[in-house]
């Protein structure tokens, strides 16, 4: 039996597949024999875009369903209510299946918070059944909820912003499964990201087709998907909301445990099997982190992924997961580490927060990231909490929850690349800043540059942004960093008396050590998270004397 427990242990945030059982003791407390139905919906609604919310349902190749309907419930906290039903009349019976369904003709409130209580009404082995949200046992049925904004995302002019930590339906396997990527674009170009890094696991990337229990040697998926998302980005990329080709390899650490590593933008496949659950008691990954870095091609992007977020104790029994340990920042070629992962309430990224800080001090030049780690879940996500026996849901790690923002000239994969490999990042989950060193010799040089000055005096200028989604600027932060000393100070605070979403300043600086300099910005948020900010340094050397 233990064989048969094995593959279940990589849980983590997911649309929980719920039709696995154990080989010898097949017996679940959730499974169903209906596919898995689920209502999604972004958990923000971009600028003159209608409320729109997705239908996607799995395995109905195994139980054929004839869709009658969808009918949604709607109410703002404004008090306006309403009732939308969407005939179907449509049998289904592939392995994958959504679809978009968005209120055209409802006149709702911007800057409002609305509920939706959409249902399906079916009809299976000809009997008539409605699921409302979703089908999954357990799970309270609240209604998902979503904020109609004015305003597209805090954005100063130059930067892009985006999650670089997502998983579709590339992500699949006995505990879990992602969304489609046509399904991902759709729900990131509603909510007003400008990009998606789809970051599936090595060990699931390497499957067959439909069938997560083999491997298939012609990695036919991998192939497929770069090939897919090129369409779907299309010749006008720079509109769109864009997918960055990645995966999220296990590699070993510096004590040969598993840990993931977000890899983005290669041509060539790293296999990483390791905590994949797929080889009982064999949890060693192929390669090293330094393997990846040394033989990866040119044009890729190399990031920790969720840097310092706490690994659960099985995961470390039974897969040999691990964190990252500050000897594994150190190894060369690595481009950045995400910090941010899901909400800035988590304690984790507080200690993510602090080793990223302490690897700067000790002269590393990494960028910071913001991502989600969503596998779907643009409103809530839906867990297995024990397998065959429980599942549950939570309010995190939830698509564009957590953000990169990248200073680049263009939206295409390729501009955002090159500007990641510049060091041209934020994080943020609200407001947004900016940060530029002035040399006496009027040079400007912005987040991620690494200088040389001449003279020892320079200007700081720096910028903060908010809008009503997230709050009023509460604080914000200059950070010095002095590499020499190997420590860290604010260098100039404001806490603003009066309530406003914008901050500028410009500062002198006398400089005498080799330093950085970074941002932090932080906001109410909105009604689900707060609000941070952390820019990637800028660093200032002096000449050697």
């Amino acid at each position: 039996m233990f064989e048969t427990v094995l593959p279940t242990l990589p849980l983590i945030p997911l649309y929980a597949e719920i039709h696995y059982r154990f080989r010898f003791f097949p017996i679940s407390l959730y499974f169903r024999k209906m596919p898995e139905i689920i209502f999604d919906c972004p958990w923000r609604i971009r600028a003159e875009r209608p409320v729109t919310f997705f239908l996607l349902l799995k395995d109905a190749h195994r139980w054929p369903l004839t869709l009658k309907s969808v009918s949604v419930q709607w109410q703002a906290e404004t008090g306006e209510s309403g009732e939308a039903t969407f005939p179907l009349n449509q049998e289904v019976s592939t392995p994958w299946f959504h679809q978009e369904f968005a209120l055209d003709e409802v006149e709702l409130p911007r800057t409002a918070h609305i509920s939706l209580v959409p249902k399906l009404h079916f009809l299976i082995r000809n009997r008539k059944k409605t699921v409302v949200i979703d089908n999954f046992s357990g799970l309270s049925k609240k209604p998902l909820q979503t904020y109609l904004a004015d305003e597209d995302f805090p954005e100063l002019p130059g930067w892009r912003t985006g999650d670089i930590h997502v998983h579709t339906e590339l992500t699949a396997d006995q505990v879990e499964f992602g969304a489609p990527l046509e399904m991902t674009q759709h729900g990131a170009e509603v909510m007003g990201l400008d990009f998606v890094a789809a970051t599936d696991h090595s060990y699931d990337l390497d499957d067959k087709p439909d069938d997560y229990l083999h491997n298939d040697p012609q990695l036919t998926k991998w192939y497929t998907s770069r090939r897919s998302m090129l369409e779907l980005n299309g010749v006008n990329s720079a509109e769109k909301s864009v997918f960055i080709p990645g995966e999220e390899i296990t590699v070993r650490n510096v004590r040969q445990q598993n840990i993931h590593l977000l890899h983005l933008n290669d041509s060539q496949f790293f296999p990483g099997s390791g905590d994949g659950a797929e080889r009982w008691l064999k949890t060693k990954s192929e390669y090293k982190v330094s393997h990846v870095l040394e033989n990866r091609s040119q044009g890729t992007v190399s990031i920790a992924a969720h840097l310092n977020y706490k690994v659960p104790f099985l995961h470390r029994l039974l897969i040999d997961r691990d964190e990252w340990q500050f000897n594994d920042l150190l190894t060369p070629g690595l481009n950045g580490a995400q910090v941010i992962s899901g909400t800035p309430e988590s304690r984790d990224f507080t200690k993510s927060r602090i080793l990223w800080i302490r690897a700067l001090l000790q002269g590393l030049r990494l960028a910071i990231y913001g991502g989600s780690d969503a596998h779907g879940n643009f409103n809530v996500f839906r867990q297995v909490k024990m397998p065959m026996i429980m599942l549950f849901r939570l309010n995190d790690q939830i698509l564009g929850q957590a953000r990169t923002l990248i200073d680049s000239t263009g939206n295409e994969p390729e501009k955002l690349i090159s500007a990641m490999q510049q060091r041209r990042t934020a994080a943020s989950t609200g407001p947004v800043g900016d940060l530029q060193l002035i040399t006496p010799d009027g040079m400007t040089h912005r987040i991620g540059e690494d200088v040389e000055i001449l003279s020892e005096y320079v200007t700081i200028r720096l910028e903060g942004l908010s809008t009503a989604e997230f709050g009023v600027i509460s604080d914000i932060l200059l950070y010095q960093g002095n590499l020499t000393a190997r420590q860290e100070a604010v260098i100039w605070e404001k806490v603003p008396a009066k309530k406003t979403f914008r901050v500028n300043h410009t500062l002198k600086f006398r400089i005498s050590e080799p330093t950085y300099f970074r941002l932090e910005i932080k906001t109410p948020g909105n009604n689900r998270w707060p609000g941070v900010y952390l820019s990637t340094p800028i660093w200032v050397r002096l000449p050697q004397r």
